[in-house]
């Protein structure tokens, strides 16, 4: 055999990528990407470092990881609502008097000095520059740029009532400042609905914004007992709040959630996570010392334990005697420890002086004559306007004069302790009409979805969400709930959430996201399985409740409301 033959065939070059293969695409522009990072850095650090000089280096850290936050959305959009909801349950509205924690001197709901007086506060601005990036992302993309979901048009419907507030409360000599001011909540309300409605798409979405309501509390729930032993030496007698206000509506929102392990669905992490933060959260709430969030928190447990009666028939056997005797453990407390100080009364003393004040509790007596007044002034305002109401921008009238307390509220002339007369008085019978319509109809879908739900977790944070829509309302007859912020932004959010789940739930069934950009670099969405109804998955009754065509592969005939 020839020498030619014998000879073993030369080893061929293997190279880790084919010329012009997706994987050596990658690659190229990987390291493009980190040499546009490394110039970026070169020529960045010099001007921040000067900016910091000139502006300060913590504004500077904000606005870097701000810009950072936002360059993660177009990748995953939900990160953009994770950052918002973090901050809306971690970070306070304004510092806190006397007793910092850190979180009170970020500047998420209010700017430095150097730059107030700018119409939106941070929190505003990063909210519209995410749903701008999915807007654009999804042009680009030839999709529809967003979606209203159901409550869509009573949102509307209460925000066209809000404009004609502003256009009269200017026509009459409304401070254009001040309209501002008292109308920018109800902005945050509709777009953190929008946003959520936009973004969560997975049960893993869902799950995660409990994740974030829990350890977010607990994180709270650390700085209050930081505050109660470093600042007050373990005494809270005496004190009227150590935390925000809004604070404790959180707090009790995971009490809520704890109830809800119990009643409905256990989940081992989440119990877990919430038992292990339970005592320092039952330290802060009490010490915190809001009335109202304890009778909030009592309606609260009573509509979800209804509505877990009504969905699962075989557990009440159980939940009926369960909730007799719960009742009568309450009253029995309430009894025993109304007269009792100290940190065990407390919450008693809270819930007997919200309809009995003590007539030894000056604070508590001062505070209901302060609302009662209050009530009245308001009531006598909106008698002058009965059919368009006062609108926005006035200090509303005082027959009885208030007791003036513009050191610690510059605005209480303006915005009220109780926010439900507070809407009445500024748009009248017609904006009252369209702020119950839009909570009636939260409450009443949100029970119909539970209703037709399967998934446990989808269903518990159904029932959660409904009881949040209870919860906002009692406190906001007595506590600034809808003109807060951080309460108003979380509201918002949970009733987007609320709205999508039944999508969520037929893309769970057919293993697909239930929103076709979920990522915005790629088309997701992928056609159902085969023998699956998408019209009767979505569809409930007279209940409209729509998914993105393209994520089911068809459109269904009933589209979701374009923005």
């Amino acid at each position: 055999m020839p020498p030619v033959l014998t000879q073993s065939a030369p080893r061929p070059v293997v190279r880790d990528t084919l010329p012009g293969s997706p994987q050596g695409d990658f690659q190229r522009r990987g390291a493009a990407a980190y040499f546009f990072l490394f110039i970026a850095t070169l020529v960045l650090s010099p001007v921040l470092v000067l900016a910091g000089a000139n502006i300060g280096f913590a504004q500077i850290l904000a606005a870097a990881a701000a810009i950072v936050a936002l360059g993660l959305v177009p990748w995953r959009p939900i990160i953009g609502l994770y950052v918002i909801t973090i901050c809306a349950v971690v970070i306070e509205e304004q510092p806190l008097a006397g007793t910092p924690i850190g979180t009170d001197h970020l500047y998420i709901f209010y700017w430095p000095v150097q730059f107030q007086g700018l119409p939106e506060r941070p929190i505003g601005f990063y909210i519209l520059a995410v749903l701008a990036i999915i807007v654009a992302a999804r042009l680009l993309s030839r999709r529809r740029p967003l979606y209203g979901g159901k409550l869509f048009y009573p949102f509307i419907f209460f925000l066209a009532c809000v404009a004609m507030g502003i256009l009269h409360g200017l026509a009459s000599g409304g401070n254009f400042r001040i309209i501002v001011l008292e109308v920018r909540p109800f902005w945050y309300f509709f777009v953190s609905y929008i946003l959520a409605f936009n973004t969560v798409s997975r049960v893993s979405h869902v799950r995660n914004i409990l994740w974030i309501t829990i350890i977010g509390t607990a994180i709270k729930g650390l700085q209050g007992v930081y505050i109660v032993f470093a600042y007050l030496g373990g005494h809270i007698e005496g004190h009227n709040e150590i935390m925000a206000h809004e604070q404790s509506f959180f707090f009790i929102l995971v009490l809520l959630l704890l109830v809800l392990m119990f009643l409905h669905h256990m989940q081992r992490a989440f119990l877990v996570a919430i038992l292990l933060s339970l005592p320092c959260l039952l330290i802060a709430l009490v010490a915190n010392n809001r009335r109202a969030d304890y009778v909030a928190l009592l309606a609260g447990i009573a509509v979800a334990w209804a509505l877990i009666i009504v969905l699962k028939p075989s557990s009440r056997r159980i939940l009926v005697p369960a909730a007799a005797v719960c009742l009568l453990v309450s009253g029995v407390y309430v009894l025993l420890f109304q007269q009792v100080s100290g940190p065990l009364g407390l919450p008693a003393n809270a819930v007997i002086s919200v309809f009995k004040p003590s007539a030894t509790d000056a604070r508590d007596m001062s505070s209901n004559l302060y609302r009662s007044i209050e009530n009245f002034d308001l009531k006598y305002t909106e008698a002058q306007s009965p059919l368009l109401g006062y609108g926005f921008g006035k200090p509303y009238l005082q027959p009885d004069v208030l007791p003036n307390v513009e050191q610690l509220d510059p605005y209480y002339l303006y915005i009220p302790h109780n926010n439900v007369l507070w809407i009445w008085m500024r748009l009248g019978p017609l904006g009252y009409l369209a702020l119950w319509y839009l909570i009636g109809m939260a409450v009443v879908c949100g029970c119909i979805i539970a209703r037709r739900l399967k998934n446990p977790e989808l269903q518990l944070f159904a029932i959660f969400t409904v009881a949040v829509a209870v919860i906002e309302v009692i406190v906001a007859y007595s506590d600034y709930q809808f003109f807060f912020y951080r309460n108003i932004i979380y509201f918002g959010i949970v009733l987007g959430v609320l709205f999508k789940l039944p999508a969520i739930a037929h893309a769970e069934a057919t293993d697909e996201s239930a929103e076709p950009d979920a990522d915005l670099g790629e088309d997701s969405a992928r056609s159902p399985k085969p023998g699956l109804n998408t019209r009767g998955a979505l569809l409930y009754g007279s209940l409209p409740l729509s998914v993105s065509p393209a994520s089911t592969g068809k459109s269904n005939g009933r589209e979701p409301e374009s923005l």
